[in-house]
């Protein structure tokens, strides 16, 4: 078999999840770059762009197969129709505003370039959110098809009001911020009304990790987006994050007891945000004075380490996938 048959074998049988994973790698890259000396800012952010564009290109790539490939193209449309893995389609502008932020340190070309994608991605997710809304909503809507990945569909428009600080739009982030914070909560007891009427399939078990991202979002956003913070509301909301993250972390067990598929996807950004969100609590709270104890900073580093080895594991995966697309 070709390069090109190969490439294209893979791309036609790339899972939307995947994107998911893209995403975890180029934030991951901002994260590990805000805990390493200067000097560690070039390398960093390569290996988290090279990583993030490999797992990332392929799932863009089914999208172009898509118009010309009938099969490809009813795949894809199944996807868009499944509430269970539409949501997840945002993952993909999350992924390119991410990206974005590495230009935004190359003089005024790259922070225009930066912005030039962040508005891109901005309308692509909104676009995707009324998609969602009219199809999983207004005009079918039942309990049985909520599932964590609509916090993804739904909040992960706060990547934008995460990253708009470093493009230079804060002003834009704190509207999506505020709006995201009142998605947020309806979204969070919609689907805890789900779970616990209805349970959730043993395939979609690993989808729990996604609990620990909306409140770390908020937090994120909140210190992306405010030139004054208060280190009370802080608080406040990184309790709520780190509470869900040890919930997800008790849970852990039980979510990597299932087999390995798509779904591994959601084991990376959400852990990845709710890392840098306690980051960036820990800066608030020295900044305001306080005797941040110790135990704070080897959370952290901890969390980072967590999210590092599951960005690993559901590459891993993935690649898996793609061999079984080429040998198929």
């Amino acid at each position: 078999m070709s390069f090109a048959s190969r490439a294209f074998a893979i791309a036609s049988a790339t899972p939307l999840p995947q994107a998911g994973v893209a995403l975890a790698a180029f934030s991951f890259g901002n994260l590990a770059t805000s805990l390493l000396p200067e000097s560690w800012w070039a390398p960093t952010h390569i290996i988290g762009a090279v990583l993030g564009l490999t797992l990332l290109i392929p799932v863009l790539a089914r999208h172009c197969i898509a118009i010309r490939s009938t099969a490809v193209r009813a795949a894809l449309a199944a996807d868009y129709r499944n509430p269970m893995i539409a949501p997840l389609a945002t993952t993909m502008p999350m992924a390119l505003i991410t990206l974005g932020t590495y230009f935004a340190r190359f003089g005024s070309a790259g922070l225009l370039c930066a912005q030039i994608i962040w508005w891109c991605g901005v309308l692509c997710i909104a676009s995707l959110m009324m998609y969602f809304a009219w199809t999983f909503i207004v005009r079918e809507f039942r309990l049985t098809t909520v599932c964590p990945a609509w916090l993804v569909g739904f909040v992960g428009i706060l990547v934008a009001a995460v990253t708009s600080g470093t493009v230079g739009l804060a002003w834009a982030g704190h509207i999506i911020y505020v709006i995201g914070f009142v998605i947020d909560i309806i979204m969070l007891v919609l689907i805890s009304s789900r779970i616990a009427w209805h349970g959730l399939p043993t395939g979609l078990r690993p989808t729990m990790t996604i609990y620990s991202a909306p409140i770390s979002l908020l937090v994120a956003s909140y210190f992306s987006t405010s030139t004054v913070h208060n280190p009370l509301f802080m608080l406040m909301l990184l309790t709520c994050s780190q509470l869900l993250f040890a919930f997800v972390a008790i849970l852990l067990p039980w979510m990597l007891a299932t087999p390995p598929s798509p779904a591994y996807a959601a084991f990376t950004f959400p852990l990845v945000i709710t890392a840098t969100a306690l980051k960036n609590a820990l800066i608030i709270f020295e900044q305001a004075g306080w005797q941040v104890p110790q135990w704070a900073y080897w959370l952290q580093i901890g969390e980072t380490m967590l999210a590092g080895g599951m960005i690993v594991l559901a590459t891993v995966t993935f690649v898996g996938i793609a061999r079984q697309a080429i040998h198929a």
